[in-house]
């Protein structure tokens, strides 16, 4: 019992959460109930490892009441918690400032945000070369969503769904972004039209076979031969230059740039309507072991966003564990879309 209770309460220190979930009206007698967590890896060799996920919510940016962001930054190398805190600090200013110079353009501003952020990273005082972060970004305008992506954190709806008349509701699962790693194949073409290599790790070290026939799943299922493939830079000499990042797309990363892995974001337009029941933003903390419909499955379960948020962050730490000796990171924001508000 104080094995478990010790347990637990190491397991919460490691634990950054809301205080209670909140409200955000979007307009038109319509709002949201969010809440966030991030929950910092257990790594046995590094016991006092910095929680590489940031995490970033912005009401009424800008002064507009029916303007919401919410953002979530997976770093990744010796430097990557400095540069996904980086990113959640100049977040907001940045893109202030990018609308300015873009005369309100919000989508050009939005894309331009990011390369900006990745140019600025190089010439701060920590490690962007090796180092560097993902980023998944949820900008509401009311009920207009706009998605933008960097990497392998995820984006996903769960909205009500009938295959069939005669079927009852369910809630299905449906992305909001597509992860950017060597799994997709035009990922893939464009890494190495750039002069990138793609291989994963098994077949560099040769016990698994050449091929490029990686299934593309994008979170309808998990991956489960621990072998994704990764993209490297190559020598003259033909060796393998590079972390081998599962990744094509990142801020920072400066190594990677000559071969494609780049900052430029792709942007996802959506309207969130009544059958829409929550958004999900998660770092890959939460996908790695989770499918995108077990995840929202999982959520509406709950009444309230942040008791799902704790759920599904205590079964990806199960999970890590089920299949590893540690953990990542595991970041969530979850807001439960379009609740009524009385209007009096």
């Amino acid at each position: 019992m104080e094995r478990t209770v010790a347990s637990i309460t190491r397991i919460n220190a490691r634990i950054e959460c809301s205080d209670r979930s909140e409200w955000f009206a979007l307009g038109g007698g319509l709002g949201l109930r969010f809440a966030y967590l991030t929950q910092r890896g257990y790594y046995p060799d590094a016991l006092n490892k910095a929680n590489q996920d940031s995490y970033r919510i912005v009401r009424q940016f800008n002064g507009v009441a029916d303007q919401l962001l919410f953002g979530v930054f997976d770093g990744h190398g010796g430097d990557g918690d400095k540069v996904s805190g980086f990113v959640r600090d100049q977040f907001e200013r940045e893109l202030k400032r990018q609308l300015s110079i873009c005369s309100g353009d919000f989508e050009t501003a939005y894309a331009q945000t990011f390369l900006a952020l990745n140019r600025q990273a190089s010439k701060r005082h920590f490690d962007s070369v090796m180092s560097g972060t993902t980023a998944i970004c949820a900008f509401f305008h009311g009920t207009h969503l706009t998605i933008a992506n960097v990497g392998d954190s995820r984006a996903v709806v769960g909205s009500e769904h009938r295959a069939d008349s005669r079927d009852p509701l369910q809630v299905k699962a449906s992305l909001l972004s597509m992860d950017q790693t060597p799994f997709r194949k035009d990922e893939r073409e464009r890494i190495k039209a750039a002069g990138g290599t793609i291989m994963s790790a098994g077949q560099i070290e040769g016990f698994a076979p050449l091929h490029e026939e990686w299934n593309d799943n994008q979170g309808e299922a998990v991956d489960e031969t621990g072998d994704p493939p990764r993209v490297w830079a190559m020598f003259d000499d033909g060796s393998l230059q590079g972390p081998g990042c599962a990744f094509t797309r990142s801020i920072g990363d400066s190594w990677g740039e000559s071969v494609g892995v780049y900052a430029e974001p792709e942007l996802t337009v959506y309207e969130l309507s009544a059958r829409d029941k929550c958004v999900v933003l998660a770092s890959d903390g939460v996908w790695e072991f989770l499918t995108n419909q077990a995840v929202v499955d999982m959520l509406l379960k709950f009444d309230d966003p942040l008791d799902g948020c704790r759920a599904v962050v205590a079964e990806s730490y199960r999970l890590w564990l089920q299949y590893d000796t540690r953990t990542d990171d595991i970041t969530i924001i979850c807001a439960f879309a379009l609740i009524r508000i009385l209007m009096i």
